[in-house]
């Protein structure tokens, strides 16, 4: 299958990246890196890139002032494309904004996939990972009737969710992670779109619930997927066969694959699972995007 669109920036991302990790390597070097004021500077410099997607909303010069003036405060926008309303949380969520509605990163791919995904055809779509609500307010403007429910179990993340579920009632949110069975799991917060399930040796910082992931795939024509490795547990899971029609669109991590690279542990999967599998994109720490899909 091909591989899927080049993604604008990413070669001067990953420049700086692969700089960064090598510079990381460097005994003291790496004790310097991973100093918190040094890491917020380092994140900031590089985060001045995604202020151009101010220029999607109708009002760009209050989004750069709330960027420069109002860190950590939550506000709302209106795309100017679709007229849907986004909330964000100032100092934070402007990548996942450009992520979403300058870089197109859930932009269905043409051909087979891009022919599924009709606005006849998407009634119920579902955000595994919802983070702050982007990929739902996207999805509220290319499939305006469909019914949206979001899935997410971080609090810091839970509270900018809240504020865009307001301005969009036919949008669910579900405060949980998906698992194979309902229950509670530990968990990091603390990181944005990276809070996760502990890897070993990682000290969790609260318990979150969780919910069953199958009959949340089973209700949906589309699945988006971005829950920081908590996905293998899902794509293990035999249930995953039994489902007859389905688009997914997936972030896979390292984390927890069972084998490396993680690309190919997710296609082996997905196609044991009956689902065709193509437009893997991978990026530069061994994660990536794919789509898979069934029926």
């Amino acid at each position: 299958m091909d591989a899927g669109p080049s993604r604008e920036g990413q070669p001067y991302a990953g420049a700086v990246m692969n700089f960064l990790r090598r510079a990381a390597s460097i005994p003291g070097v790496r004790v310097v890196l991973l100093q918190p004021d040094v890491r917020r500077a380092v994140a900031s410099v590089l985060a001045l890139r995604f202020l151009v997607a101010a220029w999607v909303t109708t009002k760009p010069f209050a989004v750069l002032a709330g960027e420069a003036l109002s860190r950590g405060e939550v506000r709302t926008y209106l795309i100017r494309a679709t007229g849907v309303r986004v909330a964000m949380q100032h100092g934070r969520d402007m990548e996942a904004l450009f992520e979403l509605f300058t870089r197109g990163e859930y932009e269905p791919p043409p051909g087979e996939v891009g022919d599924r995904l009709t606005t006849e055809s998407v009634k119920a779509v579902l955000d595994v990972g919802a983070n702050v609500g982007m990929f739902s307010a996207w999805a509220r403007g290319r499939w305006p009737d469909a019914s949206i429910v979001t899935v997410e179990p971080a609090p810091e993340n839970l509270v900018v969710l809240h504020e865009q579920a307001v301005h969009d009632r036919r949008t669910v949110v579900i405060e949980a992670a998906v698992a194979p069975r309902d229950g509670e799991i530990a968990f990091v917060e603390g990181w944005g779109s990276g809070s996760h399930a502990p890897t070993t040796g990682e000290a969790a910082t609260t318990v979150v619930r969780t919910v069953d992931w199958f009959p949340l795939f089973a209700a949906a024509d589309l699945v988006k997927m971005d829950i920081e490795g908590g996905e293998w547990p899902v794509l293990a899971d035999p249930r995953l066969r039994e489902l007859k029609r389905l688009t997914l669109v997936m972030e896979y991590h390292r984390v927890g694959a069972p084998s490396l690279p993680a690309g190919a542990a997710a296609r082996r999967l997905l196609e044991e699972a009956g689902f065709e599998v193509g437009h893997d994109t991978p990026n530069y720490w061994g994660h990536g995007t794919l789509w898979a899909w069934k029926g």
